[in-house]
């Protein structure tokens, strides 16, 4: 109930806000679970990849944003869950293994880390690469453009399923990360030509 309500008031504030332009959403899995795994410049990140999935999405957050009572009690039904990044990498891995299996899709940042002032990608950490394969389920790359701004129109581009080898190991897990990065930057380059020939701002 409430994340319907929290669902259509983001919608209607971003509509203000310049609205959202969708692409590739038939690349969305209709059932079971998957990771959405797209390049992270705001906050605003985790929500725009939400709003174009017409199923619960559940995120990870920093656990720094769970201090505030009323700011804890939104993430929560928002099914936000806290990641405290000096607590065991395990104890989180476990956490969102439990969640995908569950059956709610997951967003997750591969940088890591908000990237501020580069407008190529940070190096993507391995972890989106481990999950994937421990569930045993797909990877969406996610593309997001001008999403650093609060106005003005912002895009978003799901790329197909990339499905996790079966074995876990380090070198399926260095191979599945270059693959999630090198679809993500084929998205994000392929729209910027785009819109160079339109002569558009990003």
């Amino acid at each position: 109930m409430f994340y319907s309500f929290a669902y259509w008031l983001c919608k209607i504030i971003l509509f203000f806000l310049g609205g959202i332009k969708y692409s590739g959403k038939d690349n969305i899995p209709k059932t079971g679970t998957f990771i959405a795994a797209g390049n992270h410049r705001s906050n605003l990140d985790p929500f725009l990849i939400g709003l174009g999935v017409d199923r619960q999405m559940s995120f990870v957050a920093k656990d720094s944003l769970f201090d505030n009572p009323l700011v804890k009690f939104l993430l929560r039904k928002a099914n936000a869950y806290p990641i405290d990044r000096k607590a065991s990498p395990k104890n989180i891995i476990n956490i969102t293994v439990e969640k995908l299996k569950k059956g709610y899709p997951i967003t997750i940042f591969p940088e890591g880390t908000r990237n501020l002032n580069n407008d190529s990608l940070l190096e993507f950490k391995s972890g989106v690469a481990l999950l994937a394969i421990k569930a045993g389920v797909p990877i969406i790359p996610v593309a997001i453009l001008n999403s650093r701004k609060i106005f003005g129109r912002k895009q978003v581009i799901y790329g197909k399923a990339i499905l996790p080898p079966a074995e876990d190991n380090k070198e399926n897990r260095e191979k599945l990360t270059r693959k999630v990065k090198a679809d993500i930057e084929n998205l994000l380059n392929s729209e910027l030509e785009v819109c160079n020939k339109k002569i558009c701002n990003n």
